[in-house]
This record gives C-alpha cells, structure tokens and sequence, in this order.
C-alpha cells in the first residue's frame, strides 16, 4: 500500500503547465508527479450504465453493453483513467458484476471499476436521506426542502466505511499513487481509511462539487462538526470557486474557535500537526470535443430531425435550456421569465420557443414529485395562455439526450437559458459556449451560478427578478452579430485556456506538491 515516491528530480517534470491542456498533457503530468502509482477515484455514481442484451439477440447467450451517461466531469475523469490506467470505485446502479475492466477504442489503457452493492436497504435510505434531503437542500441554501430523520447519519457513515473497505482492499493489491474522492456524499472516507489502515496511505484528496453556503444555514445541522472533521481527514481539498473555499474555512474558524488543535488561514488548515491543503479550481469542459461534435455532418442531422420529432421546424428560433429536474436549477423562475418576456415584448410571442431538456432525477423522493408536477403544470399553462394555433412557446422533454445531438442543439439555439437559483458551477452554460464557434448565440447566465464567477462577460440574469431578466434577453438578442460573437469569442478563450483537463491538472499538481511539502517537514523535523 505503499505509495509511489514522488521526487523533485523526477525526470521530465515541469512545474509550468502546457498552454492547453489536454488529456494526453494530464495523464503525462500525472505520471511525472506520481510515477508507476496508479490514480484512484472514488464516485457516488458509476460513471457507466450497464445493459444486458438478451440471449435471443447474443449469439454468445446473455453480454453486457455500456452507455456512458452525459455528466460532463465523469466522463472526462473517464477519459483521464482512459489515458493513465487505474481504478474507479463507486455505487452499483445498473446491472452486471461487481467489478468491470473498462476500455475504449482509441485510448492506451484500461481502468477497473469496482461497484458497491449496499445489501442493507435501511441502511441505504439513511444514506440517501442523509446525502440528497439533508445535505443537497441545506447546501442549496433551500432549508425549507430538508427531508431527513434523525438517524439517518448512521446508514451515511456506513456506505461512507463500505466505500473505505473497498479501497483499503484495492490499494493492498494496487501501487496507487492519489486517492481522489469526490463530493457531499462520500466526507466521511477518509476518516475511516485512517482509523483502518495498517500501512502508509498515498494522498487523499476530496473535492467538495457543489456550493458551501452561508453559516446560517449549517447553525442548526447537528451532523456540522462530523462533517467538518470528515473533510479535516483529508490531505487536500477543492472547492469550485473562491467564494466556496472561503465560506468553509469560516465554518471551520467558527466551530473550531479557540480551540488550539486547529488554526486557518486562507489556503491552510492545521489540525493536530497535520497540513490540509484548501484550493478553489473551477470545473470546465472539453471545448475541442464540444465544438467538434456540434459541427459534426450526422449529429446535425439527427439534431435536426430530433426538433422535427418535437414539433420544431428548422428555422424557428430557439432559447434553450439543459438541466436535471431539480428545484436548484429554477425551473419555475424561468418560465417567470419567458411569462414576462411576452407580456412585456408581445413581439417576440410566435416567433421565439423555450427547448427545455429536463431529464428527471431523484422522483422517488417526495419533494421531487411535487416539484415536477408543478414544472409540468407550469409548462401547460404557459403553452395554454401563448400558443398561437400551431405554435406553443415550451417544447419540455424529460430525457437524457446524447451530446452528439446535444452539442448541434446548442450551437442551433439563439440563446441558452440557465437560470440557477443556486449552482456549484454549471457546466451546460460552458458547453453552450464551446459549442458555439462563429455563432452569435447568446449565454443568459444566472448570477447565482458558480460559473457566473468566472464567466463576467456573459450576460448575466437574476432569476428572481424575471422582469429584469426578460428585458435583457430581449435587449441582447437584437444586438448585432458583431457585438454576439465578439463576446462569445472572449468567453470561448476563457473555457478554452480553463478547461476539464487544466482542471484535473492543476489539482494534481497541487495533491503533488501538498505530499512534497509533507516530506520536506517530516525530513527537517527528523534532521532537527
């Protein structure tokens, strides 16, 4: 279990980064940073789907098909482990074995996955209590949506020591040189890596994926300190922006205030001795592949004759919008918003639609339920008060769709329509613009939205101020050609130069540099 040695003197290794990364410039870095250790990650969700197909249709009696579903960071930590080799651990959520060998035409290596079944059902409820009615909706700063019992941390530290079991099993087979342990479900591993470890564990990094918000939302969570100390167990830790990173070192000031086993600063945590690395690195999105794909000859097609399936003719003039059906994504607020821009600008009324792609999440919880019926009920009342004989103004489709047809729906629509009301990131608003090239398609982007803080020469909206917002909207999509794409060529350079894999790379270094530091202060103690 014994990590690689990372060195200073690793032949090879720059501390430049290339001018754009890609995901042959990540896996090269990793391997000079981490040498012949293998990268591990660990996920809530499998980053594939596995389906059987039917003995009548195999001539080799029952096989296994992999879908890889559209989430923009597990693919591209797919692509990475792809490119590196390694092992992937996360819950089982489909069909076949408990452990698969993934590979893909086109890339050197091949990755194991290793999928959790969680054999207690009571147990799992706790967990998924815990994690997406208690954690999700406090996070989202929505405490009015909380849905947990007490108790259920239980079942959440349990699937949290399962994920710990099977890693402390892959590592004692396994040269692994990063533990990379994603998001809110899963704070609790590294606590229980090192309560069980026998042997030196490699670095532990976390990266906390959605927003940290204001302490007085977390006041009253009785599970605060668990968390806190949960995430305190790691080596390294990311958060999506600086405003994040900053919120979570003042919970940490707070609850730890005057107590001398832990002092912050602001890129630093010590506890007990032991340095904990806190950085902010804004997820992005792979433009070359998002641009190539919207421009791709078969998926224009398809993305095509998918509008004309909907009811959309090819010249009609879209405003488009891609988001789970969650009631973070402002699903409501934005059917305020085209309510307003109709009333207000009748001129538009026939002649622009709303393209809302809504997969469904999470409708076995209550709250869910509830709230997609109130996005349907909304959506026919809209279509009801403006449709003009054949023409409504909300085509909403509750499915996943390919990013091959995705990609060109972007590039197609005037406009995309992301209208968080609270948003780790948002990785759609950075596809909208990878996908848009010359085009002088339009990102109308919530200011509540991770993304926001980063991309300041999109057009910026308020989703709880609908009027405001239909005004802009209106304002900006009679702007010249010139004036659309002027800005859409400042923003493309942004999430080009800020991409998925300056993502992954720069918190590789990082991880690299936190474990350099540890050893140097273990060698000078030693020496002193």
């Amino acid at each position: 279990m014994t990590p690689s040695n990372p060195s200073k003197e690793t032949p090879g290794f720059s501390r430049n980064p290339p001018r754009t990364w890609n995901a042959i410039s990540v896996s090269e870095r990793f391997r000079s940073l981490f040498g012949t250790g293998k990268l591990l990650v660990a996920t809530h969700r499998e980053p594939v789907i596995v389906q059987t197909i039917p003995k009548d249709s195999s001539p080799e009696g029952e096989a296994l098909k992999l879908r890889y579903p559209a989430g923009g960071v597990s693919q591209s930590l797919h692509r990475l482990l792809l490119q590196t080799g390694g092992d992937w651990v996360s819950l089982k959520s489909s069909p076949g074995p408990s452990s698969l060998e993934i590979t893909l035409p086109g890339y050197p290596a091949t990755y194991n996955l290793f999928r959790i079944s969680i054999e207690d059902s009571s147990r799992n409820e706790e967990y998924q209590r815990f994690s997406n009615d208690l954690l999700w909706p406090l996070f989202h700063e929505e405490p009015g949506r909380v849905g947990a019992r007490p108790g259920d941390f239980t079942g959440y530290e349990m699937v949290n020591r399962l994920f710990a079991d099977h890693i402390l099993r892959i590592t004692r087979n396994h040269e692994v040189g990063v533990l990379w342990i994603h998001d809110y479900q899963l704070t609790q591993v590294a606590k229980e890596l090192r309560s069980k470890a026998t042997a030196v564990i490699p670095p532990i990094a976390f990266f906390w994926h959605i927003p940290w918000p204001r302490p007085e939302f977390l006041a009253n969570l009785p599970e605060r300190r668990d968390l806190l100390e949960g995430l305190l167990d790691y080596d390294f830790l990311g958060f999506q922006t600086a405003l994040y990173r900053e919120r979570f070192l003042e919970s940490v000031a707070r609850d730890f205030s005057g107590n001398t086993r832990v002092t912050v600063s602001p890129r630093l945590v010590v506890k007990d001795g032991r340095r904990i690395h806190v950085g902010d690195y804004p997820i992005g999105v792979d433009p070359i592949r998002f641009e190539s794909l919207s421009l791709d000859p078969k998926g224009q097609s398809d993305a095509r004759g998918f509008l004309r399936e909907h009811g959309i003719g090819p010249e009609e003039r879209l405003l488009i919008s891609v988001d789970r059906m969650d009631y973070t994504k402002g699903f409501l607020k934005r059917l305020q918003i085209l309510e307003s821009l109709f009333r207000n600008f009748p001129e538009w009324i026939g002649k622009i639609r709303l393209l809302q792609i809504a997969p469904l999440t999470r409708s076995g919880h209550s709250t869910y339920q509830g709230y997609q019926k109130k996005v349907r009920d909304a959506v026919m009342t809209a279509n009801e008060r403006w449709r003009r004989g054949d023409w409504f103004p909300v085509v909403s489709i509750e499915q996943t769709v390919e990013h091959r047809i995705l990609a060109p729906l972007y590039r197609m629509a005037a406009g995309a329509l992301v209208t968080s009301t609270n948003d780790g990131m948002n990785l759609v608003a950075k596809e909208y613009l990878a996908a848009q090239k010359d085009e002088g398609g339009i990102l109308f982007l919530s200011r509540y939205t991770g993304a926001a803080q980063g991309l300041r020469e999109a057009v910026l909206i308020d989703p709880f101020d609908p009027s405001t917002a239909a005004a802009i909207i209106h304002r900006a999509l009679g702007e010249p050609l010139s004036i659309r794409t002027g800005r859409n060529k400042i923003l493309r350079d942004q999430i080009s130069r800020n991409n998925i894999f300056q993502w992954m790379g720069s918190i590789l270094t990082g991880i690299h540099a936190a474990e350099l530091e540890k050893r140097d202060r273990a060698e000078k103690s030693g020496a002193g």
